[in-house]
């Protein structure tokens, strides 16, 4: 009991740290920054997406790059920017499929890169650039609101980071998000 009691309190303190990110993205404020690792916050966002029943036919893979610089960033609202992404692939692939999920440093552009790839059913090109604009979905009516990605899309671009999508229909999609290392992001500043 005592474990389940601790996942509730963590949730409860995630659910709090996103309330509180939609505020600051709302104001268009950054919120507390600090050095993180982007490993850790995908592991951590891994972590509590994996115990969903709508993750129990997927099949997640890492390919984490144990050298990387820290960013500075809010975790949890990376942790929102992770979650949106792989609620949306899972649906993408209708609870079935794999996720590869992988990190990079990239010393040249002095940024750390990380990719979220599914085997889903991608995206139609004539939808491609619509899909950070809010109310913009592509599922059902119920089914979303079409505000995941674009507070996504926000929470990266307030971080001097950027997101993007590949995509082929039947084949799935892959977002890139790449954000300044903390020595890069200071040196810009």
């Amino acid at each position: 009991n005592r474990k389940n009691l601790e996942v509730v309190l963590q949730q409860t303190q995630r659910c709090r740290g996103i309330v509180r990110s939609l505020l600051e993205f709302s104001r268009q404020s950054k919120g507390a920054l600090e050095p993180i690792d982007m490993n850790k916050a995908l592991e951590d966002t891994l972590a509590l997406v994996s115990n969903q029943a709508l993750f129990f036919n997927v099949k997640i893979s890492r390919r984490l790059s144990p050298e990387m610089p820290r960013v500075m960033a809010n975790a949890s609202q990376f942790q929102q920017v992770f979650m949106n992404i792989l609620l949306n692939a899972v649906q993408a692939m209708n609870e079935h499929g794999e996720i590869t999920v992988s990190t990079r440093s990239n010393p040249e552009s002095g940024r750390v890169e990380v990719s979220i790839s599914d085997t889903g059913r991608g995206i139609p090109p004539e939808q491609v650039d619509r899909i950070f604009d809010p109310f913009f979905t592509t599922k059902e009516s119920g089914h979303g609101t079409g505000l995941g990605l674009s507070i996504a899309y926000g929470i990266v671009t307030t971080h001097g980071g950027a997101i993007s999508v590949s995509s082929e229909v039947g084949k799935g999609s892959t977002f890139t998000i790449s954000i300044p290392a903390a020595g890069a992001a200071q040196q810009s500043a």
